[in-house]
């Protein structure tokens, strides 16, 4: 009797401990993402676009990819050929252009590796389709 007690103490015990937390944090999440594309009045695609653009003025620059999370672009630099010894400057003039294009990002992560600049790419194809 205690056996079986002991059981059906531990089957709810794990039972309720599966709550929907993960779901409230889903939707808080994209709760935070919707008002940030209100509050800027441009969806992030939008936003990334305008990014790209901005940064693509580099002459050493020869393709951008740009994800917005939030508050955060991920920048991936595909430089032209030759470029890469002057990537710090580059990354460092594309952060200054990111944050000119667009005022609701506070922080930037760039790269020109060229395997996280596909990564990205890839993010980026994801998130338009």
């Amino acid at each position: 009797m205690k056996k079986s007690i002991i059981c059906i103490f531990f089957c709810m015990l794990v039972l309720t401990g599966c709550s929907s937390n993960t779901l409230e944090n889903n939707l808080s999440q994209i709760r935070i993402a919707k008002a940030s594309e209100l509050e800027t009045g441009k969806t992030r695609a939008e936003r990334a676009e305008e990014i790209k653009e901005n940064i693509l003025r580099l002459e050493e620059v020869e393709e951008v990819a740009v994800v917005i999370e939030g508050r955060t672009a991920l920048i991936g630099l595909q430089l032209k050929e030759g470029m890469e010894k002057d990537a710090i400057r580059l990354k460092a003039e594309a952060d200054i252009l990111a944050k000119e294009a667009d005022d609701a990002i506070e922080g930037t992560a760039i790269t020109a590796n060229e395997s996280i600049t596909a990564m990205i790419k890839r993010m980026e194809r994801e998130r338009t389709i």
